[in-house]
């Protein structure tokens, strides 16, 4: 229904006096300026440049576009709806066309006193276009499926301003004042913050500020995490020039961010997976789905357990992990990592053997471990930190495998025990533990570091059953992690060729927000050609960013000849001086083997390029050398200075692109070398895909694949603004692939911010 049309009911909302948050003078947890972002399509900006654009611990939030209409969704609205950094409405975020809503794609949390706090700057209707009455809206939902239209029946907390001042509040689809806040407007809009405090009590308490207007009172559920949508109504939109009304928002800001969450809500919990990793999306945060391996959890096998033991929402217990039959564990397949607080929180609510089956020093585990092959019990030497709780409320804590630090005993609720960990100064040689069990807390020095750590669940079940009538379970629920890696062990992300020859041109800067990784090329690419060097593209690289294709200054372009000596790669050395900070690495001679170079002459061309940054000449970087599949099928030779050992196939199916990365793994002996792929980012005749969604599927087989070789550090996608000659193929740009391209924002985002 229209805004207009909202019935209004019995008000939940009253004059109370304002909620002051209890973080009021702490920095955000998240900012997002909007600044900086390259407003282009097929993107427009959404999550172009989200590493420098925003700050604060938990920075790296994607941002997705929802209907944001009253009317049944159809899809999400075409990407030039709402833009970033537009040139007209620069460091903010833009509406303009029709009815559209941005979702912030990990939710506002409630800190340790229980309270959050969401602020933005808004500007509805900002250049005058449209009526005084269209507005802009702030929005909190404790659902990422939301429409995100402040009449949405999951929208908590609706908030919308109007050009005039008029500030009017919804929750859950029907009005909450009878009169709102009229505030005053200010040449860059309104300053809207709302306050959430006693988030997980059945009462919480909001306060609305608007440019100094106040409204405060109470909700009539728990709202102890909600994501956050942004959102306009404009009546007088335009796709064409001149385009009409544009309403704005900057400065998101929002307390403390969660970045994992996982509800457990939803999924089918049938043989043979028992709904472990089913329904990901819609359990968890948007920003992560990443589910779990079954790990032996006991002490005495390293074997995983039957699927059974470990079950997500059985019937019996809906929306629960749920433990059976004997000890076992689960572990995310994601590490939890430092937030940019160089903290680390935790939290789950546990329920050990709610049915009395066992004894009262049955357990549920939370650990945090340094190895994804942990065993998943508390006593493995891999948990730097462990911790228990028993049905009787006893807390006990490990470090390393072994018992330490105090004890507690807390006093067990209704759904069991909420159980938060934060360890502070996590990186550190002692960092500090704070733990709070249902209230009961504590504190204590680790003497250990804890960076990047997996977390395992797991539970000590005394006397279940693997049959009917069952008997002993523990149930865990609302997994929260603060911060997390996606990717692990990618370090680099980016294209090939982003800038290739002079027909293709310089795409560095297209990439340089949602990459860190660049392929260039500014050599003569045929020896015919005057031998001109298009330098001036360094310019565009940002600092130690770009890859040097090198192998022309050592062998003919055309024919493959080696050169006679190294008059032509001295020559290039000079070019480069002005330009050292912009280098990344040295590209060799591509798919040498195939145009005739002997592994004699790639000693030659790598020892080269290696004298001359032992020299000083040019600066410290890895040398790169990539290889065919049938290269590192048949073990062709690698030189000893080669530092990164990469292979090109476009077409390979999954089991392939798995034994390329392990024989590029035994390729490199030593213990520092690395080794990277090229994911095919286009359909083309060479690669054979004719769909974007084939070579979408085929991005995530490589992701996979990453995840599973801590060898494999940078992944170059290979497509975009390349023509590889063969019969067919022509050059292509992201407007081919948007989908894809959208996808690639968000995997940059996650490599080069979540880590």
């Amino acid at each position: 229904m229209k805004l207009a049309h909202a019935v209004a009911a019995v008000l939940l909302f009253t004059g109370l006096a304002p909620v002051v948050p209890a973080n009021a003078v702490a920095p955000p947890g998240l900012l997002d300026s909007f600044d900086g972002a390259r407003d282009a399509s097929p993107t427009y900006g959404m999550n172009d440049s989200l590493g420098t654009r925003q700050s604060g611990p938990g920075k790296g939030v994607t941002l997705t576009r929802v209907h944001g209409n009253w009317t049944s969704p159809a899809g999400t609205p075409p990407s030039y709806y709402s833009q970033v950094n537009n040139n007209s409405y620069p460091g903010r975020l833009s509406f303009w066309i029709g009815n559209s809503a941005v979702r912030l794609d990990a939710p506002a949390a409630a800190d340790a006193t229980d309270s959050y706090t969401v602020s933005a700057t808004v500007d509805p209707n900002a250049n005058s276009a449209g009526p005084d009455t269209d507005w802009s809206s702030v929005m909190l939902s404790s659902t990422s499926t939301s429409t995100g239209y402040v009449t949405a029946s999951d929208i908590e907390i609706g908030l919308t301003v109007r050009r005039t001042g008029e500030v009017m509040l919804y929750r859950n689809g029907v009005t909450q004042w009878a009169t709102g806040i009229t505030a005053t407007r200010q040449s860059t809009g309104f300053g809207v913050t709302v306050t959430v405090t006693g988030a997980s009590t059945s009462t919480p308490a909001v306060s609305v500020t608007v440019n100094g207007a106040t409204k405060a009172g109470v909700l009539a559920a728990p709202l102890p995490r909600a994501y956050v949508y942004l959102g306009a109504y404009l009546t007088s939109g335009s796709s064409t020039p001149p385009y009409g009304e544009v309403s704005a928002v900057d400065n998101l800001q929002v307390s403390k961010i969660t970045q994992y969450v996982d509800s457990f809500d939803g999924a089918a919990d049938t043989d043979p997976g028992y709904g472990l990793n089913d329904n990901l999306a819609g359990r968890q945060t948007p920003q992560t789905n990443a589910g779990y391996t079954r790990v032996s959890g006991n002490w005495t096998s390293t074997a995983p357990p039957p699927s059974n033991y470990s079950q997500v929402n059985n019937n019996a217990y809906p929306g629960k992990l749920s433990f059976w039959v004997a000890p076992s564990a689960v572990r995310t397949n994601v590490p939890a990592i430092p937030d940019g607080d160089d903290a680390i929180d935790l939290a789950a609510t546990v329920d050990p053997d709610p049915g009395l089956f066992g004894t009262p020093g049955d357990w549920v585990s939370l650990m945090l471990s340094s190895s994804s092959s942990s065993t998943g019990y508390v006593t493995d030497a891999a948990n730097r930190l462990g911790m228990t709780i028993a049905r009787n409320g006893v807390v006990t804590f490990y470090k390393d495998g072994a018992v330490f630090g105090p004890t507690l005993s807390a006093t067990r609720a209704a759904a069991g025990y909420a159980v938060s960990v934060r360890i502070t100064a996590a990186s550190t040689a002692n960092p500090t533990v704070a733990v709070d069990v249902n209230g009961t807390r504590t504190a204590f020095a680790l003497g250990a570091p804890v960076g990047k750590s997996y977390v395992y669940l797991g539970a000590y079940i005394s006397n279940g059953s693997a049959t009917a009538p069952y008997k002993e379970v523990s149930i865990v629920d609302n997994l929260q992690i603060g911060k997390v890696s996606p990717f692990p062990f990618l370090k680099y992300y980016g294209t090939y060729g982003t800038r290739n020859d002079d027909a293709a041109g310089n795409h560095v800067p297209d990439m340089a927000g949602i990459a860190n990784l660049h392929w260039i090329n500014v050599s003569p690419t045929s020896a015919g050609q005057p031998v001109t060097y298009r330098t001036d593209v360094f310019a565009s690289c940002p600092p130690h960013s770009c890859i040097v294709y090198v192998g022309s200054e050592f062998f003919n372009p055309d024919t493959a000849a080696p050169e006679p000596n190294l008059n032509r790669w001295n020559n290039y050395v000079a070019m480069l001086q002005p330009y050292k900070d912009k280098i990344f690495g040295y590209y060799l001679k591509d798919e040498p083997y195939i145009y005739g170079v002997t592994p004699a002459q790639m000693d030659w061309h790598a020892n080269a390029v290696k004298a001359s940054i032992t020299a000083g000449s040019i600066p410290a970087g890895p040398i790169l050398m990539t290889d065919t599949l049938y290269d590192i099928n048949t073990w062709a030779h690698v030189p000893a200075a080669v530092d990164w050992l990469g292979m090109d196939a476009y077409a390979m199916d999954a089991a392939t692109i798995e034994a390329a990365a392990t024989r590029l793994d035994e390729m490199t002996l030593d213990p520092t070398d690395r080794t990277y792929m090229f994911p095919p980012n286009v359909p083309d005749t060479w690669n054979g895909f004719t769909t974007e969604q084939q070579v979408i599927g085929k991005q995530y087989e490589y992701l996979a694949t990453a995840n599973r070789h801590p060898k494999l550090t940078a992944l170059l996608n290979f497509g975009l603004w390349v023509n590889t000659g063969a019969a067919g193929s022509h050059v292509q740009s992201q407007e081919n692939v948007p989908n894809l391209f959208a996808i690639q924002e968000r995997i940059g985002n996650s490599v080069m911010n979540l880590r």
